[in-house]
């Protein structure tokens, strides 16, 4: 080809997707030309960049183009794409009707004054043709974004003595801006064990859907019944959540191991938040069954899990079966849940507050000490500061982008990291298509090809240490502001809704829930509510780790959610959704607020038609794609048969139904209940049935001694009385408690005895 004699080398993300791309040439004076993508630093559209910068900053516009109506081409241009369908239309002499302008990408057309703008300048620039419209449009959009980018530039510049341009990535500008600044030196790992346990604690943002559906109940109602009580729906967002636990005390030097000697539970718990020493621990952790009403919509330490089919409720199954889908393993996903915790890693301030919120801990693994300091917070304020002094909604965002970048790289997982080659001959193909390391290979055409091969080396100099106690700082400020504000102030009168990473959406049953907010206004920003709202002040504008109102004081009338990332929110003036994987104007064209409601009740999925860009083999083509847009199924969670309420998976209510279920099913099915026993295993109750292959079923105790387990062997009993009695009387019960109890002492009394009267096992008896 062309570039024989000239060397391409990639960055990629994937075969697909590469960050940067270098051509250098072998021979006479080489020279290496870099190719940067801009998206990577400024990822939004391009009219919305122009339109965030300020006129005055448009240098190259104003050196290339000399009309005196220079200024109407200072916008995002307008461009009829599918109109332009083949090369004779370059040559028609006026521009085509407005409708020719309507892209089924956003299934619109353009406004009557976007069109009046593309008249506007057809005319005052004397254009001849479409051919030189398009020319225009073109050099436009290059020098748009030119512009754009030099003015990132200057700033990264000016604040920080950066160039972005000698930078692929926004999170490595942001890295390298918060270490020049902080000057830090941090020391990385350099002993395997201590980077794979903190790999194993990384877990990210929590969302899910705790309850499915609420409406309010408020003066601003337009169904207000004064003679219930008022509820309200507050929908709450963390300012700069990230930002505010990369302000608190973080990893920098001095990593060991305590030795078991040195392992001191009290020591560790009386340290400070802001002392110089700090502990990530491995530990074994009890969710008491007593906390699991109250923690139900919000567990401690969530963990990362594979949701299997015999987990799910009767109701998720139902429900994936009028969608005609199997049941089947899926990827790991992070689940708030009430199991007990087996070698969980976690951060100290995470425990200390887990363990002041009632779990209970019974066993430290391991315990790895490190100096700490506020060593980013100067950095994080200083950003934080110029943006609320920010004069142009483009400064705004390059400083919020600059403190949001800065976690990305230090959670960089180098393991996903793929190297590609661009091949030119044949035999460097055949060369690296031989390798062991080879994994797969992509021919352009008979000169290109792209050979992806796996690392054969792996250098592990990423501080995620750093990133994985941001995570787990950000749980801190989550889980206390719930449980240690919201629940300490109004108990059961509060309902968590859903939660979304840094957001929190209650349903709350209070008198005026404005007046409530006045008393707790330590806790919030109400800086972006309207300046006549009683509740307007900006004493706490923009601060790090403060609480705003998502809907800036619009009563909100009623929430659906259907799963995590798919929600509505209805309020006074307007609608809010969310569906993850939806194009964002199919999402406001096609779903509406009451299509949420509607699958929420009738269980079943609707379908869309969207279109959308795709790439093969970097060719670029648009294509039309049918997809689920809402499903009523939502696996983080034990469904109740009304579609609304559930448990989180560990809840002592699972067991209980189960067992209960389980038996009468087998019953009913002629199934011998002597083919089932119970074991007990990391405190909890196994039901195994060895008739029915891998189906396992779990009953936590709630004992009032909570240090007893009990063991049976129900092969041992007279089984089939023992369940007879369980299943007759449990539905009974006034609580869980009573179930236990019964559970003993029926398993007791049925219990076969010897020759002389006593029990002939000693299993069924407490284990200390």
């Amino acid at each position: 080809g062309k570039l024989q004699d000239h060397e391409i080398s990639v960055i990629p993300n994937n075969m697909e997707k590469y960050i940067s791309f270098s051509i250098r040439r072998r021979k006479e004076n080489p020279v290496t030309l870099q190719f940067i993508d801009s998206f990577q630093f400024l990822n939004t559209s391009l009219q919305k960049l122009v339109e965030n910068l300020d006129h005055s900053k448009f240098s190259i516009m104003q050196s290339c183009i000399s009309s005196p109506y220079r200024d109407l081409l200072l916008k995002k241009g307008i461009y009829p794409y599918e109109y332009m369908s083949s090369f004779s239309k370059f040559e028609e002499t006026q521009l085509p009707p407005r409708s020719a302008f309507h892209s089924s990408l956003v299934n619109e057309g353009i406004s009557e004054a976007d069109y009046e703008h593309a008249q506007k300048v057809w005319k005052c620039f004397d254009i001849k043709n479409l051919g030189e419209y398009h020319d225009l449009y073109v050099k436009t959009d290059v020098i748009l974004l030119s512009d754009v980018f030099e003015n990132f530039r200057k700033l990264t510049q000016n604040f920080y003595q950066l160039d972005a341009a000698h930078m692929l990535t926004s999170p490595g500008l942001a890295w390298q801006a918060a270490l020049k600044m902080t000057d830090v030196k941090l020391d990385l790992f350099t002993d395997i064990d201590m980077h794979l346990f903190i790999e194993k604690g990384i877990r990210g943002g929590v969302s899910m859907i705790s309850h499915r559906h609420s409406e309010a109940n408020h003066p601003h109602c337009p169904n207000y019944d004064a003679s219930e009580a008022n509820k309200y729906i507050t929908y709450l967002d963390a300012n700069n959540l990230y930002g505010w636990a990369m302000s608190q005390p973080l990893p920098v030097s001095d990593f060991e191991w305590l030795s078991p000697e040195e392992i001191s539970l009290q020591q560790i718990c009386q340290t400070p938040d802001d002392a110089t020493t700090g502990y990530i621990l491995e530990v074994d952790m009890e969710y008491p069954p007593e906390l699991h009403d109250l923690h139900n919509n919000y567990p401690l330490a969530p963990e990362r899990m594979t949701i299997t089919p015999d987990m799910l409720s009767p109701t998720a199954l139902s429900i994936l079966n009028e969608m005609n889908i199997k049941p089947a393993l899926k990827s790991e996903k992070l689940v708030p849940n009430l199991y007990n915790k087996q070698n969980y890693v976690l951060h100290y301030r995470n425990l200390k507050l887990y363990l002041s919120l009632g779990l209970k801990l019974t066993k430290i693994h391991r315990v790895m000490k490190f100096t700490q300091r506020c060593w980013l917070k100067d950095y994080i304020n200083f950003n934080t500061e110029q943006r609320k002094h920010a004069k142009t909604a483009f400064e705004k965002d390059f400083f919020k982008l600059l403190n949001n970048a800065v976690y990305g790289k230090t959670m960089e997982n180098l393991r996903n990291r793929v190297k590609v080659d661009i091949v030119q001959t044949k035999k460097r193909a055949e060369k690296l298509v031989a390798s062991p390391a080879f994994h797969a290979f992509t021919i352009f055409d008979e000169n290109l090809v792209a050979v992806q091969r796996k690392l054969t080396k792996l250098c592990l100099n990423r501080p995620i240490q750093i990133g994985f106690v941001i995570l787990e700082l950000s749980k801190v400020l989550m889980y206390d502001f719930h449980y240690n504000i919201i629940m300490t102030k109004y108990g059961d009168k509060a309902r968590l809704l859903f939660t979304d990473t840094d957001s929190l959406c209650y349903e709350i049953t209070t008198d005026d829930l404005n007046k409530d907010f006045e008393r707790m206004k330590q806790y919030f920003d109400f800086s972006d509510y309207p300046k006549d709202h009683p509740l307007y002040s900006d004493e706490n504008k923009k601060k790090i780790g403060y609480f705003k109102d998502e809907l800036n004081g619009q009563p909100c009338l009623e929430f659906i959610g259907l799963r995590s990332k798919m929600y509505s929110i209805l309020s006074e003036r307007d609608e809010k959704q969310t569906a993850k994987g939806i194009c964002k104007s199919v999402r406001q064209q096609q779903l509406k607020h009451a299509n949420y409601r509607e699958c929420l009740l009738s269980r079943k999925p609707s379908t869309i038609s969207q279109n959308r860009i795709g790439s093969e083999k970097h060719h670029i083509f648009s294509m039309q794609q049918s997809k689920r847009a809402l499903s009523a199924f939502d696996d983080k969670r034990f469904l109740h048969e009304d579609g609304v309420t559930s448990l989180s998976y560990g809840h002592y209510k699972i067991a209980h139904s189960k067992l209960t279920k389980t038996v009468k099913e087998k019953h009913d099915r002629g199934v011998k209940i002597q083919d089932m026993d119970v074991v007990e295993y990391d405190g909890h109750w196994k039901v195994k049935s060895q008739s029915v292959k891998g189906k396992v079923y779990m009953i936590q105790s709630v004992l009032n001694a909570p240090n007893k387990r009990i063991v049976f062997d129900f092969r041992l009993f007279g089984c089939f009385e023992f369940f007879r009695r369980i299943t007759r009387f449990s539905n009974d019960l006034t609580s869980d408690s009573e179930f236990l109890r019964l559970v003993v002492d029926q398993a007791w009394a049925s219990m076969p005895r010897d020759k002389g009267g006593d029990h002939g096992s000693q299993k069924g008896k407490n284990i200390v």
